[in-house]
């Protein structure tokens, strides 16, 4: 399985490449070494970095090499070193970056170990030219030791915090105190900078950036004479990890080597352990190849044959974009400058989607644990800690309701139950999330000193997992606005649809609970058991038309009290309440070959005969509430007035060429970028799922091709996987955290290649093209029932999809049904001609 890409550069194209381990420590580089390292939203090794500061790469990562009274940089920032040959690498996971000219090389490899909580570095200057030269270096890294809140918020008084110290071979910044809004504490984070070399020996080392700058700059430095010796403490200042080497003679094409790590710890003495143990040739060697190894045996976990061998090259970055989301929340990385860390509600429930698909064992524990986040009004917590059970109101501490999140649970949860055949889980009873919010969070009450829902007797308060989603989906069903569908709220998936909040709604999403209620209903009717036990409350909601503020006045005081219903009664009202709003949706929302997708601030639809919006058509085909005529026309009109090949496929909607103030800031981004216009990966993807489904494989495959091409075009500056969106150029933007990425392994395995499991029996139904299949095949490698198996589909007689059925399915060559409860091996399928 090849994964490395390699590229000769010849600009800064705006290129950035994630590093990290499972311990938390997570960085961004780029082949000049700008990027950031930290732990978390208040814990940054080096400077908090955006978009723009891929282009102002010297307060960041940097060597500086003086040879014959001339410097050079590590990060090429010199005026001298501007027509240097750039050859940059990246993989699982590191960065290596060869820099040439005719007088050195400087080859460089970095990444973040598996055990230890640096990042890692290996230069290797070589002289390139036919005469010895005098090569003195020095490390120059600021260490920026603090909370990214005091980039501008006491940037000054914070570095009076600082107390610096020399170490042998090293640099300890330890603040006093983490100074920022959560208050004034006790600080106990190491920041740290070690360099070593069995060619150099160390003259000497520089701790204050004043100090190393000496009324220059860090591009031209005067102060690298300003050393201090082992013992050397500091206090008070902005620091600088610079360690100076002794003048050496370097002789033709002779090589010099040097290790440089950046580390952020609790201890000084954890931060000792982990620098010695690898700054060497030999340890350095072994962490690389274990952190390589690590990432590469995470994605077989799910690997394709599929179209060509770049598209697959291409999806195993994709598999690996969901754990990097994880652990990168959506506020670590440079394009991701938002937030404090932590991922959304939406977010958490679609990573979960790529963790089922990768037999994630902590799937079950973590799926469980998410439903704790819910309010027992229906509504969330919208952001999510890094630790089990962990809730937040908003990252922000902006409480809003996205009308969407309430939907997205019981699509992951069907995903485990269909896997794993599980049912009972649904009986399995968890709490809920309780803080001062009431009435879908419109009102307060006194803060809560425990964030658990109590009874009226002051107790814990658990419901079944079956509860969990009644709720939420009953509340979203039912919370409508004057033209009978799902209220907006502050905003559905679109987060920039935030000015629709009193009279907005989202036709989209009522196709998505209409839905949800179908699939409840049919899950229960699965249950082997006569009666469902919810809070007594809950019964104001198995109604048509319930009165929802009656029900939050009643949920504001909660009892506790449990009643049960007869699975075939609930199940009843439940089809009941779904086909009654799928029939309204036919009705009052499908015109002109296309279903509307919102009503405005104002009640108004903002989409005339020239305008459209793709969201309401992807959630009505996801939804399956689409009957295969309307899926045929919506098909026909969207390819129509959205797909542009050129940019990726499917753009979000087209030009409404005004501002649309009574729908959502996203209208005041320029057409083409963001959630206004641009090929939005995300609900792309979507699409082409709901295309999928409906077998229209043909609009499916062009919208999934042209997305997976785009990303593949060196023009789109798409260094792997796929992007959040791309922009009005083509350019893929937002790299590496997207969620489509769960959407698109799940579309591959799910509808591709036919991978569909009802509670645990699978059945293969593939969907692949004759573009699919390479030398007449098509594999997918992927967990069955626990096992690692692979799936061929052999298609000799090179059949398009609607012109072949399978003709058998063979494990160790013996015929078996399409109908599989267990597998002991391989599967091999063939395809064969309808007759």
């Amino acid at each position: 399985m090849t994964t490395k890409k390699t590229l000769q550069l010849k600009s800064n194209d705006g290129y950035y490449f994630p590093l990290f381990n499972l311990n938390g420590l997570r960085s961004s580089i780029t082949p000049f070494f700008g990027g950031d390292l930290k732990l978390d939203q208040h814990h940054y090794a080096l400077e908090p970095t955006t978009e723009v500061d891929l282009y102002s790469n010297i307060f960041s990562r940097n060597v500086i090499f003086k040879i014959n009274d001339q410097q050079y940089f590590l990060n090429g920032q010199s005026s001298i070193q501007q027509n240097d040959e750039l050859i940059y690498e990246t993989d699982l996971l590191y960065q290596r970056v060869t820099r040439t000219n005719s007088l050195i090389k400087l080859d460089t490899t970095s990444y973040i170990p598996v055990d230890a909580d640096i990042e890692l570095h290996e230069i290797r200057v070589t002289n390139q030219s036919d005469a010895p030269f005098q090569l003195d270096i020095t490390t120059a890294i600021p260490i920026y030791g603090r909370s990214a809140d005091n980039l501008r918020d006491h940037r000054h008084v914070t570095s009076l915090l600082n107390q610096t110290e020399v170490v042998d071979h090293g640099i300890f910044v330890q603040p006093t105190l983490s100074f920022d809004e959560r208050g004034h504490q006790i600080n106990d984070t190491v920041y740290s900078v070690f360099a070593e070399s069995n060619d150099l020996k160390i003259k000497g080392y520089i701790t204050v950036l004043d100090d190393f700058i000496n009324g220059g700059s860090l591009h031209f430095p005067k102060g690298l004479d300003a050393l201090s010796p082992v013992g050397t403490k500091i206090n008070g200042y902005e620091a600088i990890g610079a360690i100076a080497f002794h003048e050496v003679t370097v002789l033709p094409f002779q090589s010099i080597t040097l290790y440089v790590s950046i580390g952020i710890h609790q201890s000084k003495k954890s931060a000792f352990k982990d620098h010695k143990k690898y700054l060497s040739h030999e340890t350095f060697s072994k962490g690389l190849e274990l952190t390589s190894k690590f990432f590469l045996n995470y994605i077989k976990g799910l690997s394709f044959n599929f179209h060509d061998l770049d598209t697959n090259k291409q999806l195993s970055w994709v598999v690996l974009q969901p754990m990097l989301r994880r652990y990168f929340g959506n506020s670590f990385l440079p394009h991701h400058d938002y937030g404090h860390g932590g991922r959304g509600w939406r977010d958490l429930w679609q990573d979960l989607l790529s963790l089922i698909m990768m037999n994630d064992d902590s799937v079950i524990d973590l799926l469980y644990d998410n439903f704790q986040g819910v309010r027992i009004d229906g509504s969330n917590a919208t952001i999510i800690g890094d630790q089990p059970g962990e809730f937040k109101a908003d990252r922000n501490l902006i409480t809003r309701v996205w009308s969407d999140h309430g939907a997205w649970p019981l699509l992951t949860t069907k995903m485990y139950l269909d896997e794993t055949g599980n049912i009972d889980f649904l009986l399995k009873k968890q709490a809920y999330f309780m803080d001062q919010f009431t009435h879908y969070t419109k009102k307060t009450r006194a803060k809560t000193t425990q964030n658990l829902q109590l009874t009226a007797k002051q107790e814990i308060y658990q419901g079944t997992i079956l509860e969990h989603l009644l709720l939420q989906n009953l509340v979203g069903h039912h919370n409508i606005g004057k033209h009978g569908f799902v209220r907006l709220e502050d905003a559905d998936w679109n987060d920039g649809l935030d000015m629709a909040h009193q009279h907005g709604e989202t036709i989209a999403f009522t196709h998505m609970y209409a839905n949800n209620l179908r699939e409840i209903a049919k899950l229960i009717k699965k249950l082997n058991v006569n009666e469902i036990e919810v809070f007594k409350e809950m019964n104001s909601l198995l109604t048509l038309t319930p009165d929802l503020n009656d029900y939050f006045d009643r949920v504001a005081q909660f009892s506790g009290d449990v009643v049960k219903i007869s699975s075939e009664a609930l199940v009843k009202i439940l089809f009941e309440l779904a086909e009654n709003r799928i029939n309204k949706l036919h009705q009052d929302a499908f015109d002109q070959d296309r279903f509307q997708s919102y009503f405005d601030n104002e009640g108004i639809n903002p989409d005339t005969q020239e305008t459209i919006a793709l969201t309401g058509q992807t959630m009505a085909l996801l939804s399956k509430t689409a009957t295969n005529q309307q899926a045929s026309l919506v098909a026909s009109t969207v390819r129509n007035m959205l797909f542009d090949q050129s940019l990726g496929g499917y753009k979000l909607n087209t030009n409404y060429q005004k501002l649309l103030t009574n729908m959502g800031r996203a209208y005041g981004f320029a057409y083409g970028h963001k959630e206004n216009g641009a090929v939005f990966a995300h609900m792309a993807v979507m699409y082409a799922y709901g295309l999928y489904q409906y077998d229209l494989v043909s609009y499916g495959h062009e919208a999934i091709v042209s997305l997976l091409k785009r990303a593949q075009n060196p023009k789109s500056k798409v260094l792997h996987g796929i992007p959040e969106y791309f922009n009005d150029r083509g350019i893929g933007m937002y790299p590496y955290l997207t969620g489509s990425a769960s959407w698109l392994l799940k579309l591959l395995r799910t509808e591709i290649f036919g991978i569909q499991f009802d509670l645990g029996v699978l059945t293969l139904k593939p969907k692949l093209k004759t573009e699919d299949f390479i030398n007449g095949q098509a594999s997918i490698t992927t967990y069955l029932f626990n096992k690692l198996r692979k799936v061929t589909y052999h298609n000799p007689k090179n059949l398009d999809f609607g012109f072949y059925k399978i003709s058998k399915i063979l494990i160790k060559g013996n015929e078996i049904d399409n109908h599989i409860k267990n597998i002991d091996d391989d599967i091999e399928v063939y395809l064969d001609e309808i007759l």
